[in-house]
């Protein structure tokens, strides 16, 4: 059986990770009210207020999966050069042995691996996209 590590024992850590999301999170939705939408409330623009409760949280889940679609875009692309047909299609245009198929073989199967990922970053883009329209009418 092995042994754990002192570490794992312990899980302040993984505390103290949670507390500085918290922190970081508590310190956006602060900003958000003391900054933004306090003084609209202040000048009786109730329009601009509901514009901004909807828009400023599709920005921020937009970043959030902006996020997501770009790891999932660098897992993906690490992943794809692990694949055994890639690699020798790579070795054989190296060696200058290779014609225009393997070339294009190689593309396909990158393009494949980025699918996700930018299917993911376009999401996040669309979304930060229209809550910033929304923000600003």
């Amino acid at each position: 059986m092995a042994k754990r590590k002192k570490t794992a024992e312990s899980p302040i850590g993984k505390y103290i990770l949670w507390a500085a999301a918290a922190v970081f999170v508590g310190s956006i939705l602060w900003s958000m009210w003391a900054e933004t939408l306090l003084p609209l409330i202040r000048a009786g623009d109730m329009r601009a207020v509901w514009l901004h409760v909807v828009g400023l949280p599709l920005i921020l889940g937009g970043t959030a999966v902006f996020v997501y679609g770009g790891i999932i875009f660098v897992r993906d692309t690490f992943r794809a050069f692990g694949d055994e047909t890639l690699l020798q299609n790579y070795a054989a245009i190296k060696a200058k042995q290779a014609s225009g198929q393997l070339r294009w073989q190689n593309a396909k199967i990158l393009f494949r691996a980025w699918v996700p990922g930018l299917r993911w970053l376009g999401l996040g883009f669309l979304l930060i996209a229209a809550g910033g329209f929304l923000i600003n009418l």
